[in-house]
């Protein structure tokens, strides 16, 4: 058999081996770890600001998903960046959104709107509370796992935030212990990228 039709048959097989595993659904381990997580969502679920939904999953620090399939993220609140293309992962990033995972991942919330509705990026903007009236904006800030910060006009909380803050930082909490912060231009705070 020459080159040219070893390539032509070789060429096939993939071609039939591809269409074959799109149609059967055959994944690579990997894939078969995360489709073992397939994520169902409910688009007949209305998101409202005050009504029970459920968290499906946690995308970082400060946002989540909802089982409708939209995002929403916490006002008041900034936690430190893990997949901003622009930066490296920043310090306390990984445990920022593992301490929001174990929070509501998979929970019933029900969320509080300020005054707007939606972020630059159609992300719902709320007070997120647990079954228990945990505000989970805050707990995150108090536990040093977020920076309280103002996004106006949605500052009703900003007060309240800005105090869990400085007990947090006061008691080297969470960031405030292992991070080094600093303040830019903007006034927002940012960690050191993590070690």
């Amino acid at each position: 058999m020459d080159q040219r039709t070893y390539s032509i048959i070789l060429g096939i097989i993939l071609l039939v081996f591809a269409i074959y595993s799109d149609n059967h659904k055959i994944n690579s381990p990997k894939e078969q770890v995360s489709s073992a997580q397939t994520i169902h969502y409910d688009k007949s679920i209305k998101t409202e600001p005050g009504k029970p939904i459920k968290v499906v999953r946690v995308i970082d620090g400060d946002t989540i998903e909802l089982i409708n399939g939209e995002h929403l993220r916490y006002i008041g609140i900034d936690t430190p960046e893990e997949f901003d293309q622009r930066k490296p992962v920043q310090c306390f990033a990984v445990e920022a959104a593992a301490r929001n995972r174990e929070l509501v991942e998979g929970q019933m919330i029900t969320f509080q709107k300020d005054v707007t509705t939606y972020d630059k990026y159609g992300r719902w903007l709320g007070f997120v509370y647990l079954g228990d009236r945990t505000l989970v904006n805050k707990k995150l800030i108090e536990e040093g796992y977020a920076f309280a910060y103002d996004y106006p006009p949605d500052i009703s909380k900003s007060e309240e935030f800005r105090l869990a803050e400085r007990h947090a930082r006061e008691k080297k909490l969470g960031l405030w212990a292992g991070c080094d912060v600093s303040t830019l231009s903007t006034g927002r705070e940012q960690t050191n990228p993590a070690r």
